[in-house]
């Protein structure tokens, strides 16, 4: 370990680094004040060129149509977002090449005004103005690099979080260097190069202030306009050729449309006026004889030999003197012999059916009293039938319960083992439902 001279650590030896400092204050102040008062010169020299006469704000045209405008930012978000960033980091990358050109200065007069502090044996100007050149040149290398790798990610999918992520471990870096720079130049400890760091830091951010206004004032609406004029206004311009592309088409398929609608009214039109007539030409041609006795004769072809007599009768007393009313005299004549004829025939039929029951019923009871019914008669005389029905058929059962009637004597036979039995009937709400054979204590084997 080197070992430094004893008179360095004297009490005189402190007096140099105090003059120093006090001069490097009130060189500090001193600047300050000049800058002040240049910044007065900067800002009118820097001041924002005059608007063109007769032009649009576009702040207040962005306010007048931001409903309009709304779904167009929400379709376009991402993409003018990447064409903001690398505006702002050029008015960014401005501000920070004036800061770092006057703030090379200030560095010189900070590092040479503190430096005795803690490092009072490398407290030279020579040293002050290397360390100011060298971190100048770490600036704007790690600004070039910070910037370009912010810009970059812009073309990654997850930007929004990569680019600051990017930035702020950027950041962290480049005050790593500069710290270390310190070190490797004044060999003090890690605290004290962070804490004059944080002073350099400091007095570059009051420079930076000083020359945001002007800067902005004069760069702001220049790159304004440039991103407005290369990333805004394009898409804008190609948003509203779409619309208007869209609407031309919709206007072309609503003309289509209104002359498809034309055409069909027109049709429909004519073809109500069509039916109108044929509806007319019909009600007139379902008025005339000819029509009426066509319909009359299809009734009665129909079998409904009543209604086309009474449509034949008003027929007649309609068209008294008609054409046609020798025709419907002879329809009604034969209608009435074929009326006649078909009740004489109904009447026939009813006699004949009375009769046919009746044989058929004299047959059953005369089979039943000697036991030689089957089951499948009993079944289709009696289903259907009520109580009374069967008591006139049968008599008085032998055996009575709420849902059966049995009758013990020999009625049926069983065609399988010829066994004579006799007859259960069984009722649901009072209607046979069903017969089966009866095996009550009465019935006779």
């Amino acid at each position: 370990m080197i070992k430094l001279p004893t008179k360095v650590f004297q009490f005189s030896s402190w007096r140099p680094a105090l003059v120093w400092s006090v001069i490097g204050v009130l060189v500090l102040l001193l600047g300050t004040v000049v800058w002040i008062l240049l910044a007065n010169v900067f800002r009118t020299a820097f001041a924002p060129l005059p608007a063109t006469p007769g032009a649009e704000d576009f702040g207040q045209y962005l306010a007048d149509h931001q409903t309009e405008l709304t779904p167009f930012f929400s379709r376009n978000n991402d993409e003018l977002i990447k064409g903001a960033v690398p505006l702002v980091m050029e008015l960014i990358g401005w501000v920070m090449l004036w800061t770092i050109i006057v703030g090379w200065v200030i560095d010189v007069v900070m590092t040479r005004g503190f430096s005795p502090y803690f490092a009072r044996m490398r407290a030279t100007w020579k040293r002050a103005v290397i360390y100011a050149t060298g971190r100048l040149v770490l600036s704007v290398v790690l600004t070039a690099l910070i910037g370009g790798l912010v810009v970059a990610s812009l073309n990654l999918p997850a930007y929004g979080v990569l680019s600051p992520l990017l930035l702020a471990v950027g950041l962290i870096v480049a005050l790593g260097v500069q710290i270390g720079w310190i070190l490797f130049l004044y060999r003090s400890s890690p605290p004290v190069a962070a804490a004059f760091y944080g002073a350099v830091i400091a007095a570059h951010s009051l420079i930076g202030l000083l020359f945001l206004a002007p800067v902005l004032g004069r760069s702001g609406p220049t790159l304004v306009a440039d991103y407005i004029d290369k990333t805004l206004t394009p898409k804008l311009q190609a948003e509203a050729e779409a619309t208007k592309h869209e609407a031309a088409e919709v206007k072309g398929t609503h003309d289509g449309l209104q002359n498809q609608v034309s055409a069909t009214r027109n049709e429909l039109a004519q073809a109500q006026s069509d039916e109108d007539m044929l509806t007319k030409e019909i009600a007139e041609e379902k008025n005339s004889e000819a029509y009426l006795f066509a319909q009359i004769a299809k009734v009665r072809a129909q079998g409904d030999l009543p209604a086309a007599r009474d449509q034949f009768t008003q027929f007649l007393a309609r068209f008294p003197l008609g054409s046609m009313t020798g025709a419907v005299q002879t329809q009604l004549a034969q209608i009435d012999d074929e009326l006649a004829r078909r009740d004489a025939a109904q009447k026939q039929a009813e006699a004949d059916a009375i009769h046919t029951a009746q044989v058929a019923r004299a047959d059953l009871l005369d089979r039943t009293s000697r036991g030689e019914a089957t089951l499948s008669e009993m079944r289709e005389a009696l289903i259907g039938k009520n109580r009374n029905d069967v008591r006139s058929l049968f008599g008085s059962p032998t055996e009575i319960a709420s849902d059966r009637w049995g009758y013990g004597r020999q009625m049926i036979v069983n065609p399988l083992t010829n066994e004579k039995y006799g007859l259960t009937v069984y009722f649901i709400e009072g209607v046979v439902q069903s017969v089966d054979y009866y095996y009550g204590k009465e019935a006779t084997p």
